[in-house]
């Protein structure tokens, strides 16, 4: 009899689970259940909001043909009976594939959900590139978060849209990369126009304002808040071990903690011994390594340890530069070893295209195993 195999959520983790196990050909029935219809490329949603990208792609067009897609939102989980709760009904699993990835928190911030937009998932970007499509000329726009994406998103935004840009971070910029690729980053955002308010946190944000830790309020038309990350607490409601995030804790084989039949992968799952940085980089080898797991169990045989093998960060400026950090394993930089400018741009390109082509083609033999 076909085991009965669910993935919850539909971004780089769960489509690369899909594909693995349609490659490998297992005799199972799939099941993807999505809120949506629609593959978001959330890596590419700072550029959605400035009107440089279309980051929306018809499932149906990315998915293997074995995978049955049933678009609902899943309410909670049953590890007893296994069975799924949805908006529109139950769906019983033998093996549940748990990838419902992250998004943006807004509750760390005074204000920050009524006065700020954010671009964590497709529907805030959607609302955030209408606000912007809004603004006069020479408006001023906020970006809260000194990490990646708001890099990302103060440099797109500096590039193609004409107004004034502020980047504000509690610390240092690009806490994650060498501190010659940090000078690198603070040299091209302030070249682009971009003011730079480090090490200064946002302790409210008003209708048309920000208020600084020291009591500073600054005018702001626009304010993006992509300052903190989290994760749906679908695991958390439903009884699962989690981590203080709400994120499903897993072994080193990314089987749950709480029941052997339910496998994480991507933003939403974290290593009990190693916790992963969120990333697409990540989300994408931990959906193909849930999938051999999950194969592995059906079939009786001891799953692999998840193994990372890190490369590097790649950030993008704009559409003409960027800057590729190359790490070890770990994740961790490697201080000179670092390409930037229109080579750092194509490769980031081509990083982003890649993940459509895998969605489209299967992750092959790339894994982290």
């Amino acid at each position: 009899m076909a085991s009965k195999i669910v993935i919850l959520g539909a971004g780089y983790a769960g489509i690369s689970a899909a594909h693995r196990l349609s490659r490998r050909g297992v005799d199972a029935d799939v099941t993807m259940v999505n809120p949506r219809d629609q593959f978001i490329e959330r890596i590419r949603l700072h550029q959605y909001m400035s009107g440089t990208y279309t980051a929306a792609t018809r499932l149906d067009s990315i998915l293997p043909a074995s995978t049955e897609l049933k678009v609902d939102a899943a309410e909670s989980i049953d590890i007893h009976t296994r069975r799924i709760q949805l908006s529109g009904g139950a769906l019983d699993y033998d093996y549940l594939i748990y990838a419902v990835g992250s998004h943006s928190r807004t509750e760390a911030i005074p204000g920050s959900a009524t006065n700020a937009v954010t671009i964590g998932t497709f529907e805030p970007a959607q609302r955030a590139r209408s606000r912007l499509q809004q603004l006069p000329p020479r408006s001023t726009v906020t970006v809260i978060g000194g990490g990646l994406t708001g890099i990302e998103t103060a440099a797109e935004l500096a590039e193609s849209t004409g107004h004034n840009i502020r980047l504000i971070s509690d610390q240092q910029l690009a806490p994650t990369v060498s501190e010659r690729g940090r000078r690198r980053l603070y040299t091209h955002l302030i070249d682009a126009g971009v003011e730079i308010i480090d090490n200064t946190a946002v302790v409210g944000i008003g209708a048309g304002s920000v208020e600084l830790s020291g009591g500073t309020r600054l005018t702001s038309d626009l304010t993006v808040d992509v300052a903190a990350f989290g994760v749906p607490d679908l695991a958390e409601r439903s009884g699962l071990n989690t981590d203080s995030r709400g994120a499903l804790t897993v072994d080193d084989n990314l089987i749950s903690t709480s029941s052997s039949t339910v496998i994480g992968a991507g933003d939403a799952a974290a290593i009990s011994s190693s916790p992963l940085r969120m990333s697409c980089q990540a989300a994408i080898p931990t959906g193909v390594h849930a999938a051999e797991t999950v194969l592995r169990l059906a079939a009786g045989t001891t799953p692999k340890q998840l193994r990372p093998k890190f490369a590097g960060q790649c950030i993008s400026l704009g559409r003409r530069d960027g800057l590729l950090q190359l790490t070890n394993s770990a994740d961790v930089p490697r201080s000179r070893a670092m390409l930037t400018g229109r080579q750092a741009a194509l490769i980031k390109e081509q990083i982003c295209s890649s993940t459509m082509w895998f969605g489209h083609r299967g992750p092959f033999s790339y894994s982290w195993s």
